[in-house]
């Protein structure tokens, strides 16, 4: 398990990124993310950046050295919730911090390669050990 506190005006895939390369992680996964953020970029259908109060609903998704797959759910001020797959852009809040789980398991390597029916970049996994 790696417990995480973002302080404002970090950005939340960059700090994850960092997290992995820090801890070296070779198969990681988000077990719970909650906070504030003042500005979200998410892929939808195309690229949706907003600047704006939200909070995190959720969060999941697998890391690892060689990519992540991270989706987010937020709510704005009215409580509209807004989810997408989380591109940097994602900042946190001012008025708060970000609270992240990562749970790990050097048991097993997540690596991301190209699927020929997607034609994108997908989870791969492989067993390090018996």
């Amino acid at each position: 398990m790696i417990p995480l506190r973002l302080d404002p005006g970090t950005d939340l895939k960059q700090a994850l990124q960092s997290t992995v390369r820090r801890e070296r992680l070779s198969a990681a996964w988000v077990m719970s993310c909650v906070g504030s953020l003042r500005q979200i970029t998410l892929r939808l259908a195309d690229i949706h950046t907003a600047l704006d109060e939200y909070e995190i609903i959720s969060a999941a998704g697998t890391l690892s050295a060689t990519g992540m797959h991270v989706h987010l759910a937020v709510a704005d001020p009215s409580g509209t919730i807004l989810g997408g797959h989380l591109l940097g852009g994602c900042v946190v809040s001012p008025n708060g911090t970000v609270e992240v789980v990562l749970g790990a398991d050097d048991d097993w390597r997540f690596t991301r390669s190209s699927h020929p029916e997607t034609g994108w970049d997908e989870l791969t996994i492989e067993r390090t050990s018996a």
